[in-house]
């Protein structure tokens, strides 16, 4: 996968899958844009770590659920790094709050970020790739969002949403060359609080996983890169499931 004289801008990049999403494009070659709301210590460190591979790397902090910042941060990088041709929207806000306690300014909070966000600042660099004669569009989805889980019918539902604009868009800019697909993560080894619940679920999220184990962010990061190159350069309109099998055919493995 060769993304080299390409610039990417991703998304939520300061930890985790959108660290190494990062890092990956850029030992593809890209340039990286790297962008977290508040975690400017985060960012620097991802932009540390792209810079060790011989890329170049900006960053902008910029909270998603903002037009204003949206458009700002896409300039910043534009401004730093050259026009965009590799998006991965990879920030998301995933409160949990039973369905019936849900109040207005929840559910805007989590659309302005997990829908209207993304939406928005897809339009914010589709410009520079029709101007460049394509590009590609990486949504992260989740596998939560087909399985479902208790307490997050608004910040759940909301990334479902994306995969009715990951499939519209693939008609409406497909003439432009540029492409959109979507990543959908089944659960992932990353760094997050452990307690006694968390230990729980985890381990039955492995005995339904036909793979018997929890998933690398370098193998959520590899999907990414993919969809962004040459590579997939007939595929769009798609959401990879990258989940250990866990969805569409979620079984329970028998304990040995």
């Amino acid at each position: 996968m060769d993304l080299t004289g390409k610039t990417a801008l991703v998304t939520g990049s300061s930890r985790n899958i959108g660290r190494s999403t990062a890092i990956r494009l850029a030992e593809a070659g890209a340039d990286v844009g790297i962008t977290a709301r508040t975690d400017e210590e985060g960012c620097a460190e991802t932009a540390r770590l792209v810079r060790e591979t011989g890329s170049e790397a900006a960053v902008a902090l910029a909270d998603i659920g903002d037009p204003d910042a949206i458009q700002s941060m896409v300039d910043a990088i534009r401004d730093q790094l050259g026009p965009i041709d590799v998006l991965v929207n990879n920030a998301t806000y995933r409160p949990s709050k039973p369905f019936l306690d849900v109040e207005t300014e929840d559910l805007d909070r989590v659309l302005a970020v997990n829908f209207r966000g993304v939406f928005q600042t897809t339009q914010a660099v589709v410009p520079d790739m029709t101007d460049r004669g394509g590009g590609s569009i990486v949504n992260l989805i989740g596998a939560m969002v087909y399985l479902g889980k208790h307490g997050h019918a608004h910040s759940y539902g909301s990334k479902l949403g994306l995969e009715g604009q990951i499939r519209q868009l693939a008609t409406e800019l497909g003439a432009d060359g540029i492409r959109i697909n979507g990543v959908s993560p089944g659960l992932i080894d990353v760094d997050r609080t452990r307690t006694e619940e968390w230990d729980r679920i985890e381990r039955e999220v492995i005995r339904s996983t036909p793979l018997g184990r929890l998933g690398d962010v370098e193998e959520v990061a590899d999907a990414c890169c993919f969809l962004a190159s040459d590579a997939a350069s007939f595929v769009t309109g798609q959401v990879l499931h990258v989940n250990g099998g866990t969805y569409p055919t979620p079984t329970l493995v028998p304990e040995s």
